[in-house]
């Protein structure tokens, strides 16, 4: 959701970034095995509206990583792990004030 707008002549770089997170837990771009995807507003030319938000295209279907790096790939394990896992039994990934 877009917050605060800006006023009437006020510059379009005074709205706050707005992100969609599309979280897919089956394929979408088929061709692709990437499985995030950040897609901006541009027009025709290739020119940004906003050099911020946009759509954030999650695949969890092509989301297989072992051991867990990143914070984005704990959420993302957790996404498509998460009812699998035992409250009293987490692994040592979920081991953070967030997961817990």
């Amino acid at each position: 959701m877009i917050g605060a707008l800006p006023k009437s002549g006020q510059d379009y770089a005074l709205l706050r970034p707005t992100y969609a997170l599309w979280v897919l837990a089956e394929d979408l771009l088929t061709g692709d095995t990437d499985w995030i995807h950040d897609y901006q507003l541009r027009d025709t030319k290739g020119r940004r509206l906003l050099p911020h938000g946009g759509i954030w295209l999650l695949e969890l279907g092509k989301f297989n990583v072992e051991q867990v790096e990143t914070e984005q790939q704990r959420w993302l394990k957790f996404f498509k792990d998460g009812e699998q896992l035992a409250q009293d039994q987490l692994p040592s990934w979920m081991n953070t004030d967030e997961m817990r």
